[in-house]
């Protein structure tokens, strides 16, 4: 069996960065950066007031004339000579000849002249050009995942549109005779399919578009007409294990299936298929609904991330146990845990059940403790790796 590192560095290596298209700036909220934004101008482009006020020169004395007025958007035309002030808004530009801007509220003005009870000095209450990036800076790096503040940066980058990759296209099929959909009639002896419902929002999260191929029955031919979907990554649930009616391997084994590695030493999620079928990849999660949820988080997220050039971050942090655990198994462990904050310090508790079907136990977890192959038994206190769900 497989270690999980190795299965993902695996798996990660069999996918390069997609194309890119170009997508107006309102709809690129996290789509991921295909290439470089760099400013083609200063921002500020001019200098600029950062307050209601009045443009000035540092070294003038006593009281001056006001020659003009210049809200946003409407510049002064000349330069401002000896002993003159110009009258500024937040945002105006500061004309020639000024090297400072006195607040409004320390100025006293008497017809055209203006008198001020604060001193000035070069630069004051002006806002450099490209103080808050230059021509030429980088905006938003190749492997972003735009938020709303770098769409409101590009935007102040004079971006209408930017270079994104294309989103990868998952598809999603469930197998398994006992299956039926939410609302429908149940099969006797039969459950509702339930880990595809988590899965396609996650995708959605990730990056990727879903496509919910439904629910195929435990026939070898239809199985075997995955083989002709189109998508970047294929993703099956269930059918991955050792029983008569797991016939994930055989059916698309007869259809080119390249199977690269079935087993990985970890609990929940044991059984996972990762080959390729034909030219297209795949991954065969486990059925059990919380063993498919926690192997698209350790493997099909990375997947993704791969597919969209981003950068494989490692999500693992730490906290302190609540409780205590035995020592681990041959298998590398993920227990379903509730945080805590403690004066300011991050607990986590492991959940009393930990079968990999509850999903009312992984719905209320908010993140999973992973215990190393063979850990040690671990008391009060002790500092654990975990992984958070969100």
């Amino acid at each position: 069996m497989l270690s999980v590192e190795e299965a993902t560095q695996r798996i990660v290596a069999a996918f390069k960065p997609l194309g890119s298209e170009r997508v107006p700036l309102e709809d690129a909220i996290g789509r991921t950066m295909a290439a470089a934004a760099r400013a083609s101008a200063d921002q500020p482009p001019f200098p600029s007031s950062a307050m209601d006020g009045y443009a000035v020169r540092s070294n003038d004395q006593g009281s001056r004339q006001i020659v003009g007025s210049a809200p946003a958007g409407h510049p002064f035309s000349g330069t401002l000579g000896a002993n003159q002030a110009v009258r500024l808004f937040t945002g105006s530009q500061v004309p020639d000849g000024a090297d400072a801007v006195l607040a409004q509220e320390d100025a006293r003005v008497s017809g055209d002249m203006v008198e001020f009870h604060a001193e000035p000095f070069p630069g004051k209450f002006i806002r450099a050009k490209g103080l808050d990036f230059r021509a030429g800076q980088v905006l938003a790096a190749e492997g972003t995942r735009l938020s709303a503040r770098d769409l409101a940066l590009l935007a102040a980058g004079d971006f209408s549109h930017v270079e994104v990759r294309r989103r990868p296209v998952i598809a999603l099929a469930a197998t398994g005779d006992e299956l039926s959909l939410p609302g429908r009639p149940r099969k006797p002896g039969g459950i509702v399919a339930s880990s595809v419902y988590g899965l396609i929002p996650w995708i959605a999260q990730w990056g990727g578009l879903p496509r919910n191929l439904g629910i195929l029955p435990d026939k070898s031919e239809a199985i075997a007409a995955l083989a002709e979907e189109e998508c970047d990554l294929l993703v099956t649930l269930g059918g991955a294990s050792v029983g008569d009616h797991d016939l994930v391997r055989t059916a698309l084994g007869a259809k080119g299936l390249a199977l690269d590695f079935w087993k990985i030493a970890m609990r929940p999620g044991k059984p996972l298929i990762f080959g390729r079928l034909r030219d297209t990849p795949l991954l065969g999660l486990p059925g059990n609904p919380v063993s498919s949820l926690v192997c698209a988080l350790l493997f099909l997220r990375p997947a993704i991330w791969a597919m969209l050039g981003r950068e494989q971050k490692q999500m693992l942090r730490s906290a302190k146990l609540t409780g205590t655990l035995d020592a681990n198994g041959e298998r590398q462990d993920y227990l379903r845990a509730k945080s805590e904050w403690r004066d300011g310090v991050l607990w986590a508790k492991p959940l009393p059940a930990q079968d990999s079907s509850l999903l009312k136990d992984f719905s209320e977890a908010d993140l999973l403790i992973m215990r190393r192959p063979r850990a040690a038994a671990l008391q009060d206190g002790a500092t654990v790796e975990i992984l958070a769900l969100e």
